[in-house]
């Protein structure tokens, strides 16, 4: 229904008065949808990756710091009955990225996070959230997606259902903003550096599958060499103690580290002094 064309940024921080000191509150992103000169709509989306009980609360006072907005700074404008001012709806989005657990159910309105005594509870006025959780939605919905949001989604579905992620071979428009999305989100910081350095090939990659076959690839052999070097120090580090322990003499130890583990003379006495405490 909305185009990305009708849509302009909109202020994305309000303030409000507690403590005696006013506070500055920001959402994550904040838009006007405007069609023929006219504004029809704010929306404000909060990304968040785990459940928050609060949730009601923080987004009735974000909406309320953008309809306060509008009370200040409406001017009236000529209608069928004369001079009025007009009024838009303010609506809040809440993208749920967690991949284990949907939204609870018990934190989607103010009246469910509440304490109500009975007797008040027919003058309690109640207040809606709208929450998506992108890892659960269903498959037949993340693929009718046409922006780059369907990288996000597709991404976040298959690691809730799928033992090994297979990215998509559709192209991304917006390739930076998707990959920081991601890594913020997931919290996953090698997807950001990986887009960081494969960006620098030349012609760029700008298809998850090719941009993750060559993370992947990457990743899994910087863990293998991490791995490798993590067991070859504890060989030697064995290796030093258990000879020194028995009295070999230093000089013993070192042929023996040479011999057995890829290192120079200077690199094995610098192993024996270090883990023998002895000086060759």
């Amino acid at each position: 229904m909305i185009k990305a064309g009708a849509l302009s940024p909109a202020q994305n921080y309000s303030q409000f008065h507690a403590g005696n000191k006013y506070h500055e509150q920001r959402r994550d992103v904040a838009k006007f949808w405007n069609e023929c000169g006219f504004r029809i709509a704010f929306f404000g989306i909060e990304n968040e990756n785990k459940y928050l009980k609060e949730m009601p609360i923080r987004i009735m006072s974000y909406d309320g710091g953008a309809y306060r907005v509008q009370i200040k700074r409406q001017r009236p404008e000529k209608g069928v009955q004369g001079e009025k001012k007009r009024y838009y709806p303010v609506i809040s989005v809440v993208l749920n990225f967690d991949v284990k657990h949907k939204w609870s159910e018990k934190s989607k309105s103010l009246k469910q996070m509440l304490d109500i005594p009975k007797v008040l509870e027919p003058y309690v006025s109640d207040y809606k959230i709208n929450v998506f959780d992108i890892a659960f939605l269903p498959r037949e919905v993340i693929d009718r997606f046409k922006s780059d949001f369907y990288i996000v989604a597709d991404y976040y579905w298959k690691l809730r259902n799928e033992k090994e992620y297979t990215p998509s071979d559709r192209e991304i428009k917006n390739v930076q903003e998707v990959m920081q999305m991601l890594s913020a989100m997931s919290g996953d910081k090698m997807i950001e550096k990986m887009y960081n350095e494969v960006a620098e090939i030349k012609g760029g990659v700008n298809r998850m599958d090719s941009f993750l076959t060559q993370a992947i690839v990457r990743g899994k052999k910087e863990a293998k060499e991490e791995g490798r070097q993590e067991g070859k120090e504890e060989g030697i580090k064995a290796l030093v103690e258990s000879f020194s322990e028995v009295g070999v003499a230093p000089e013993v130890i070192e042929e023996k580290l040479v011999a057995k583990f890829p290192l120079s003379h200077a690199e094995a006495r610098e192993k024996i002094e270090k883990y023998a405490g002895v000086a060759v």
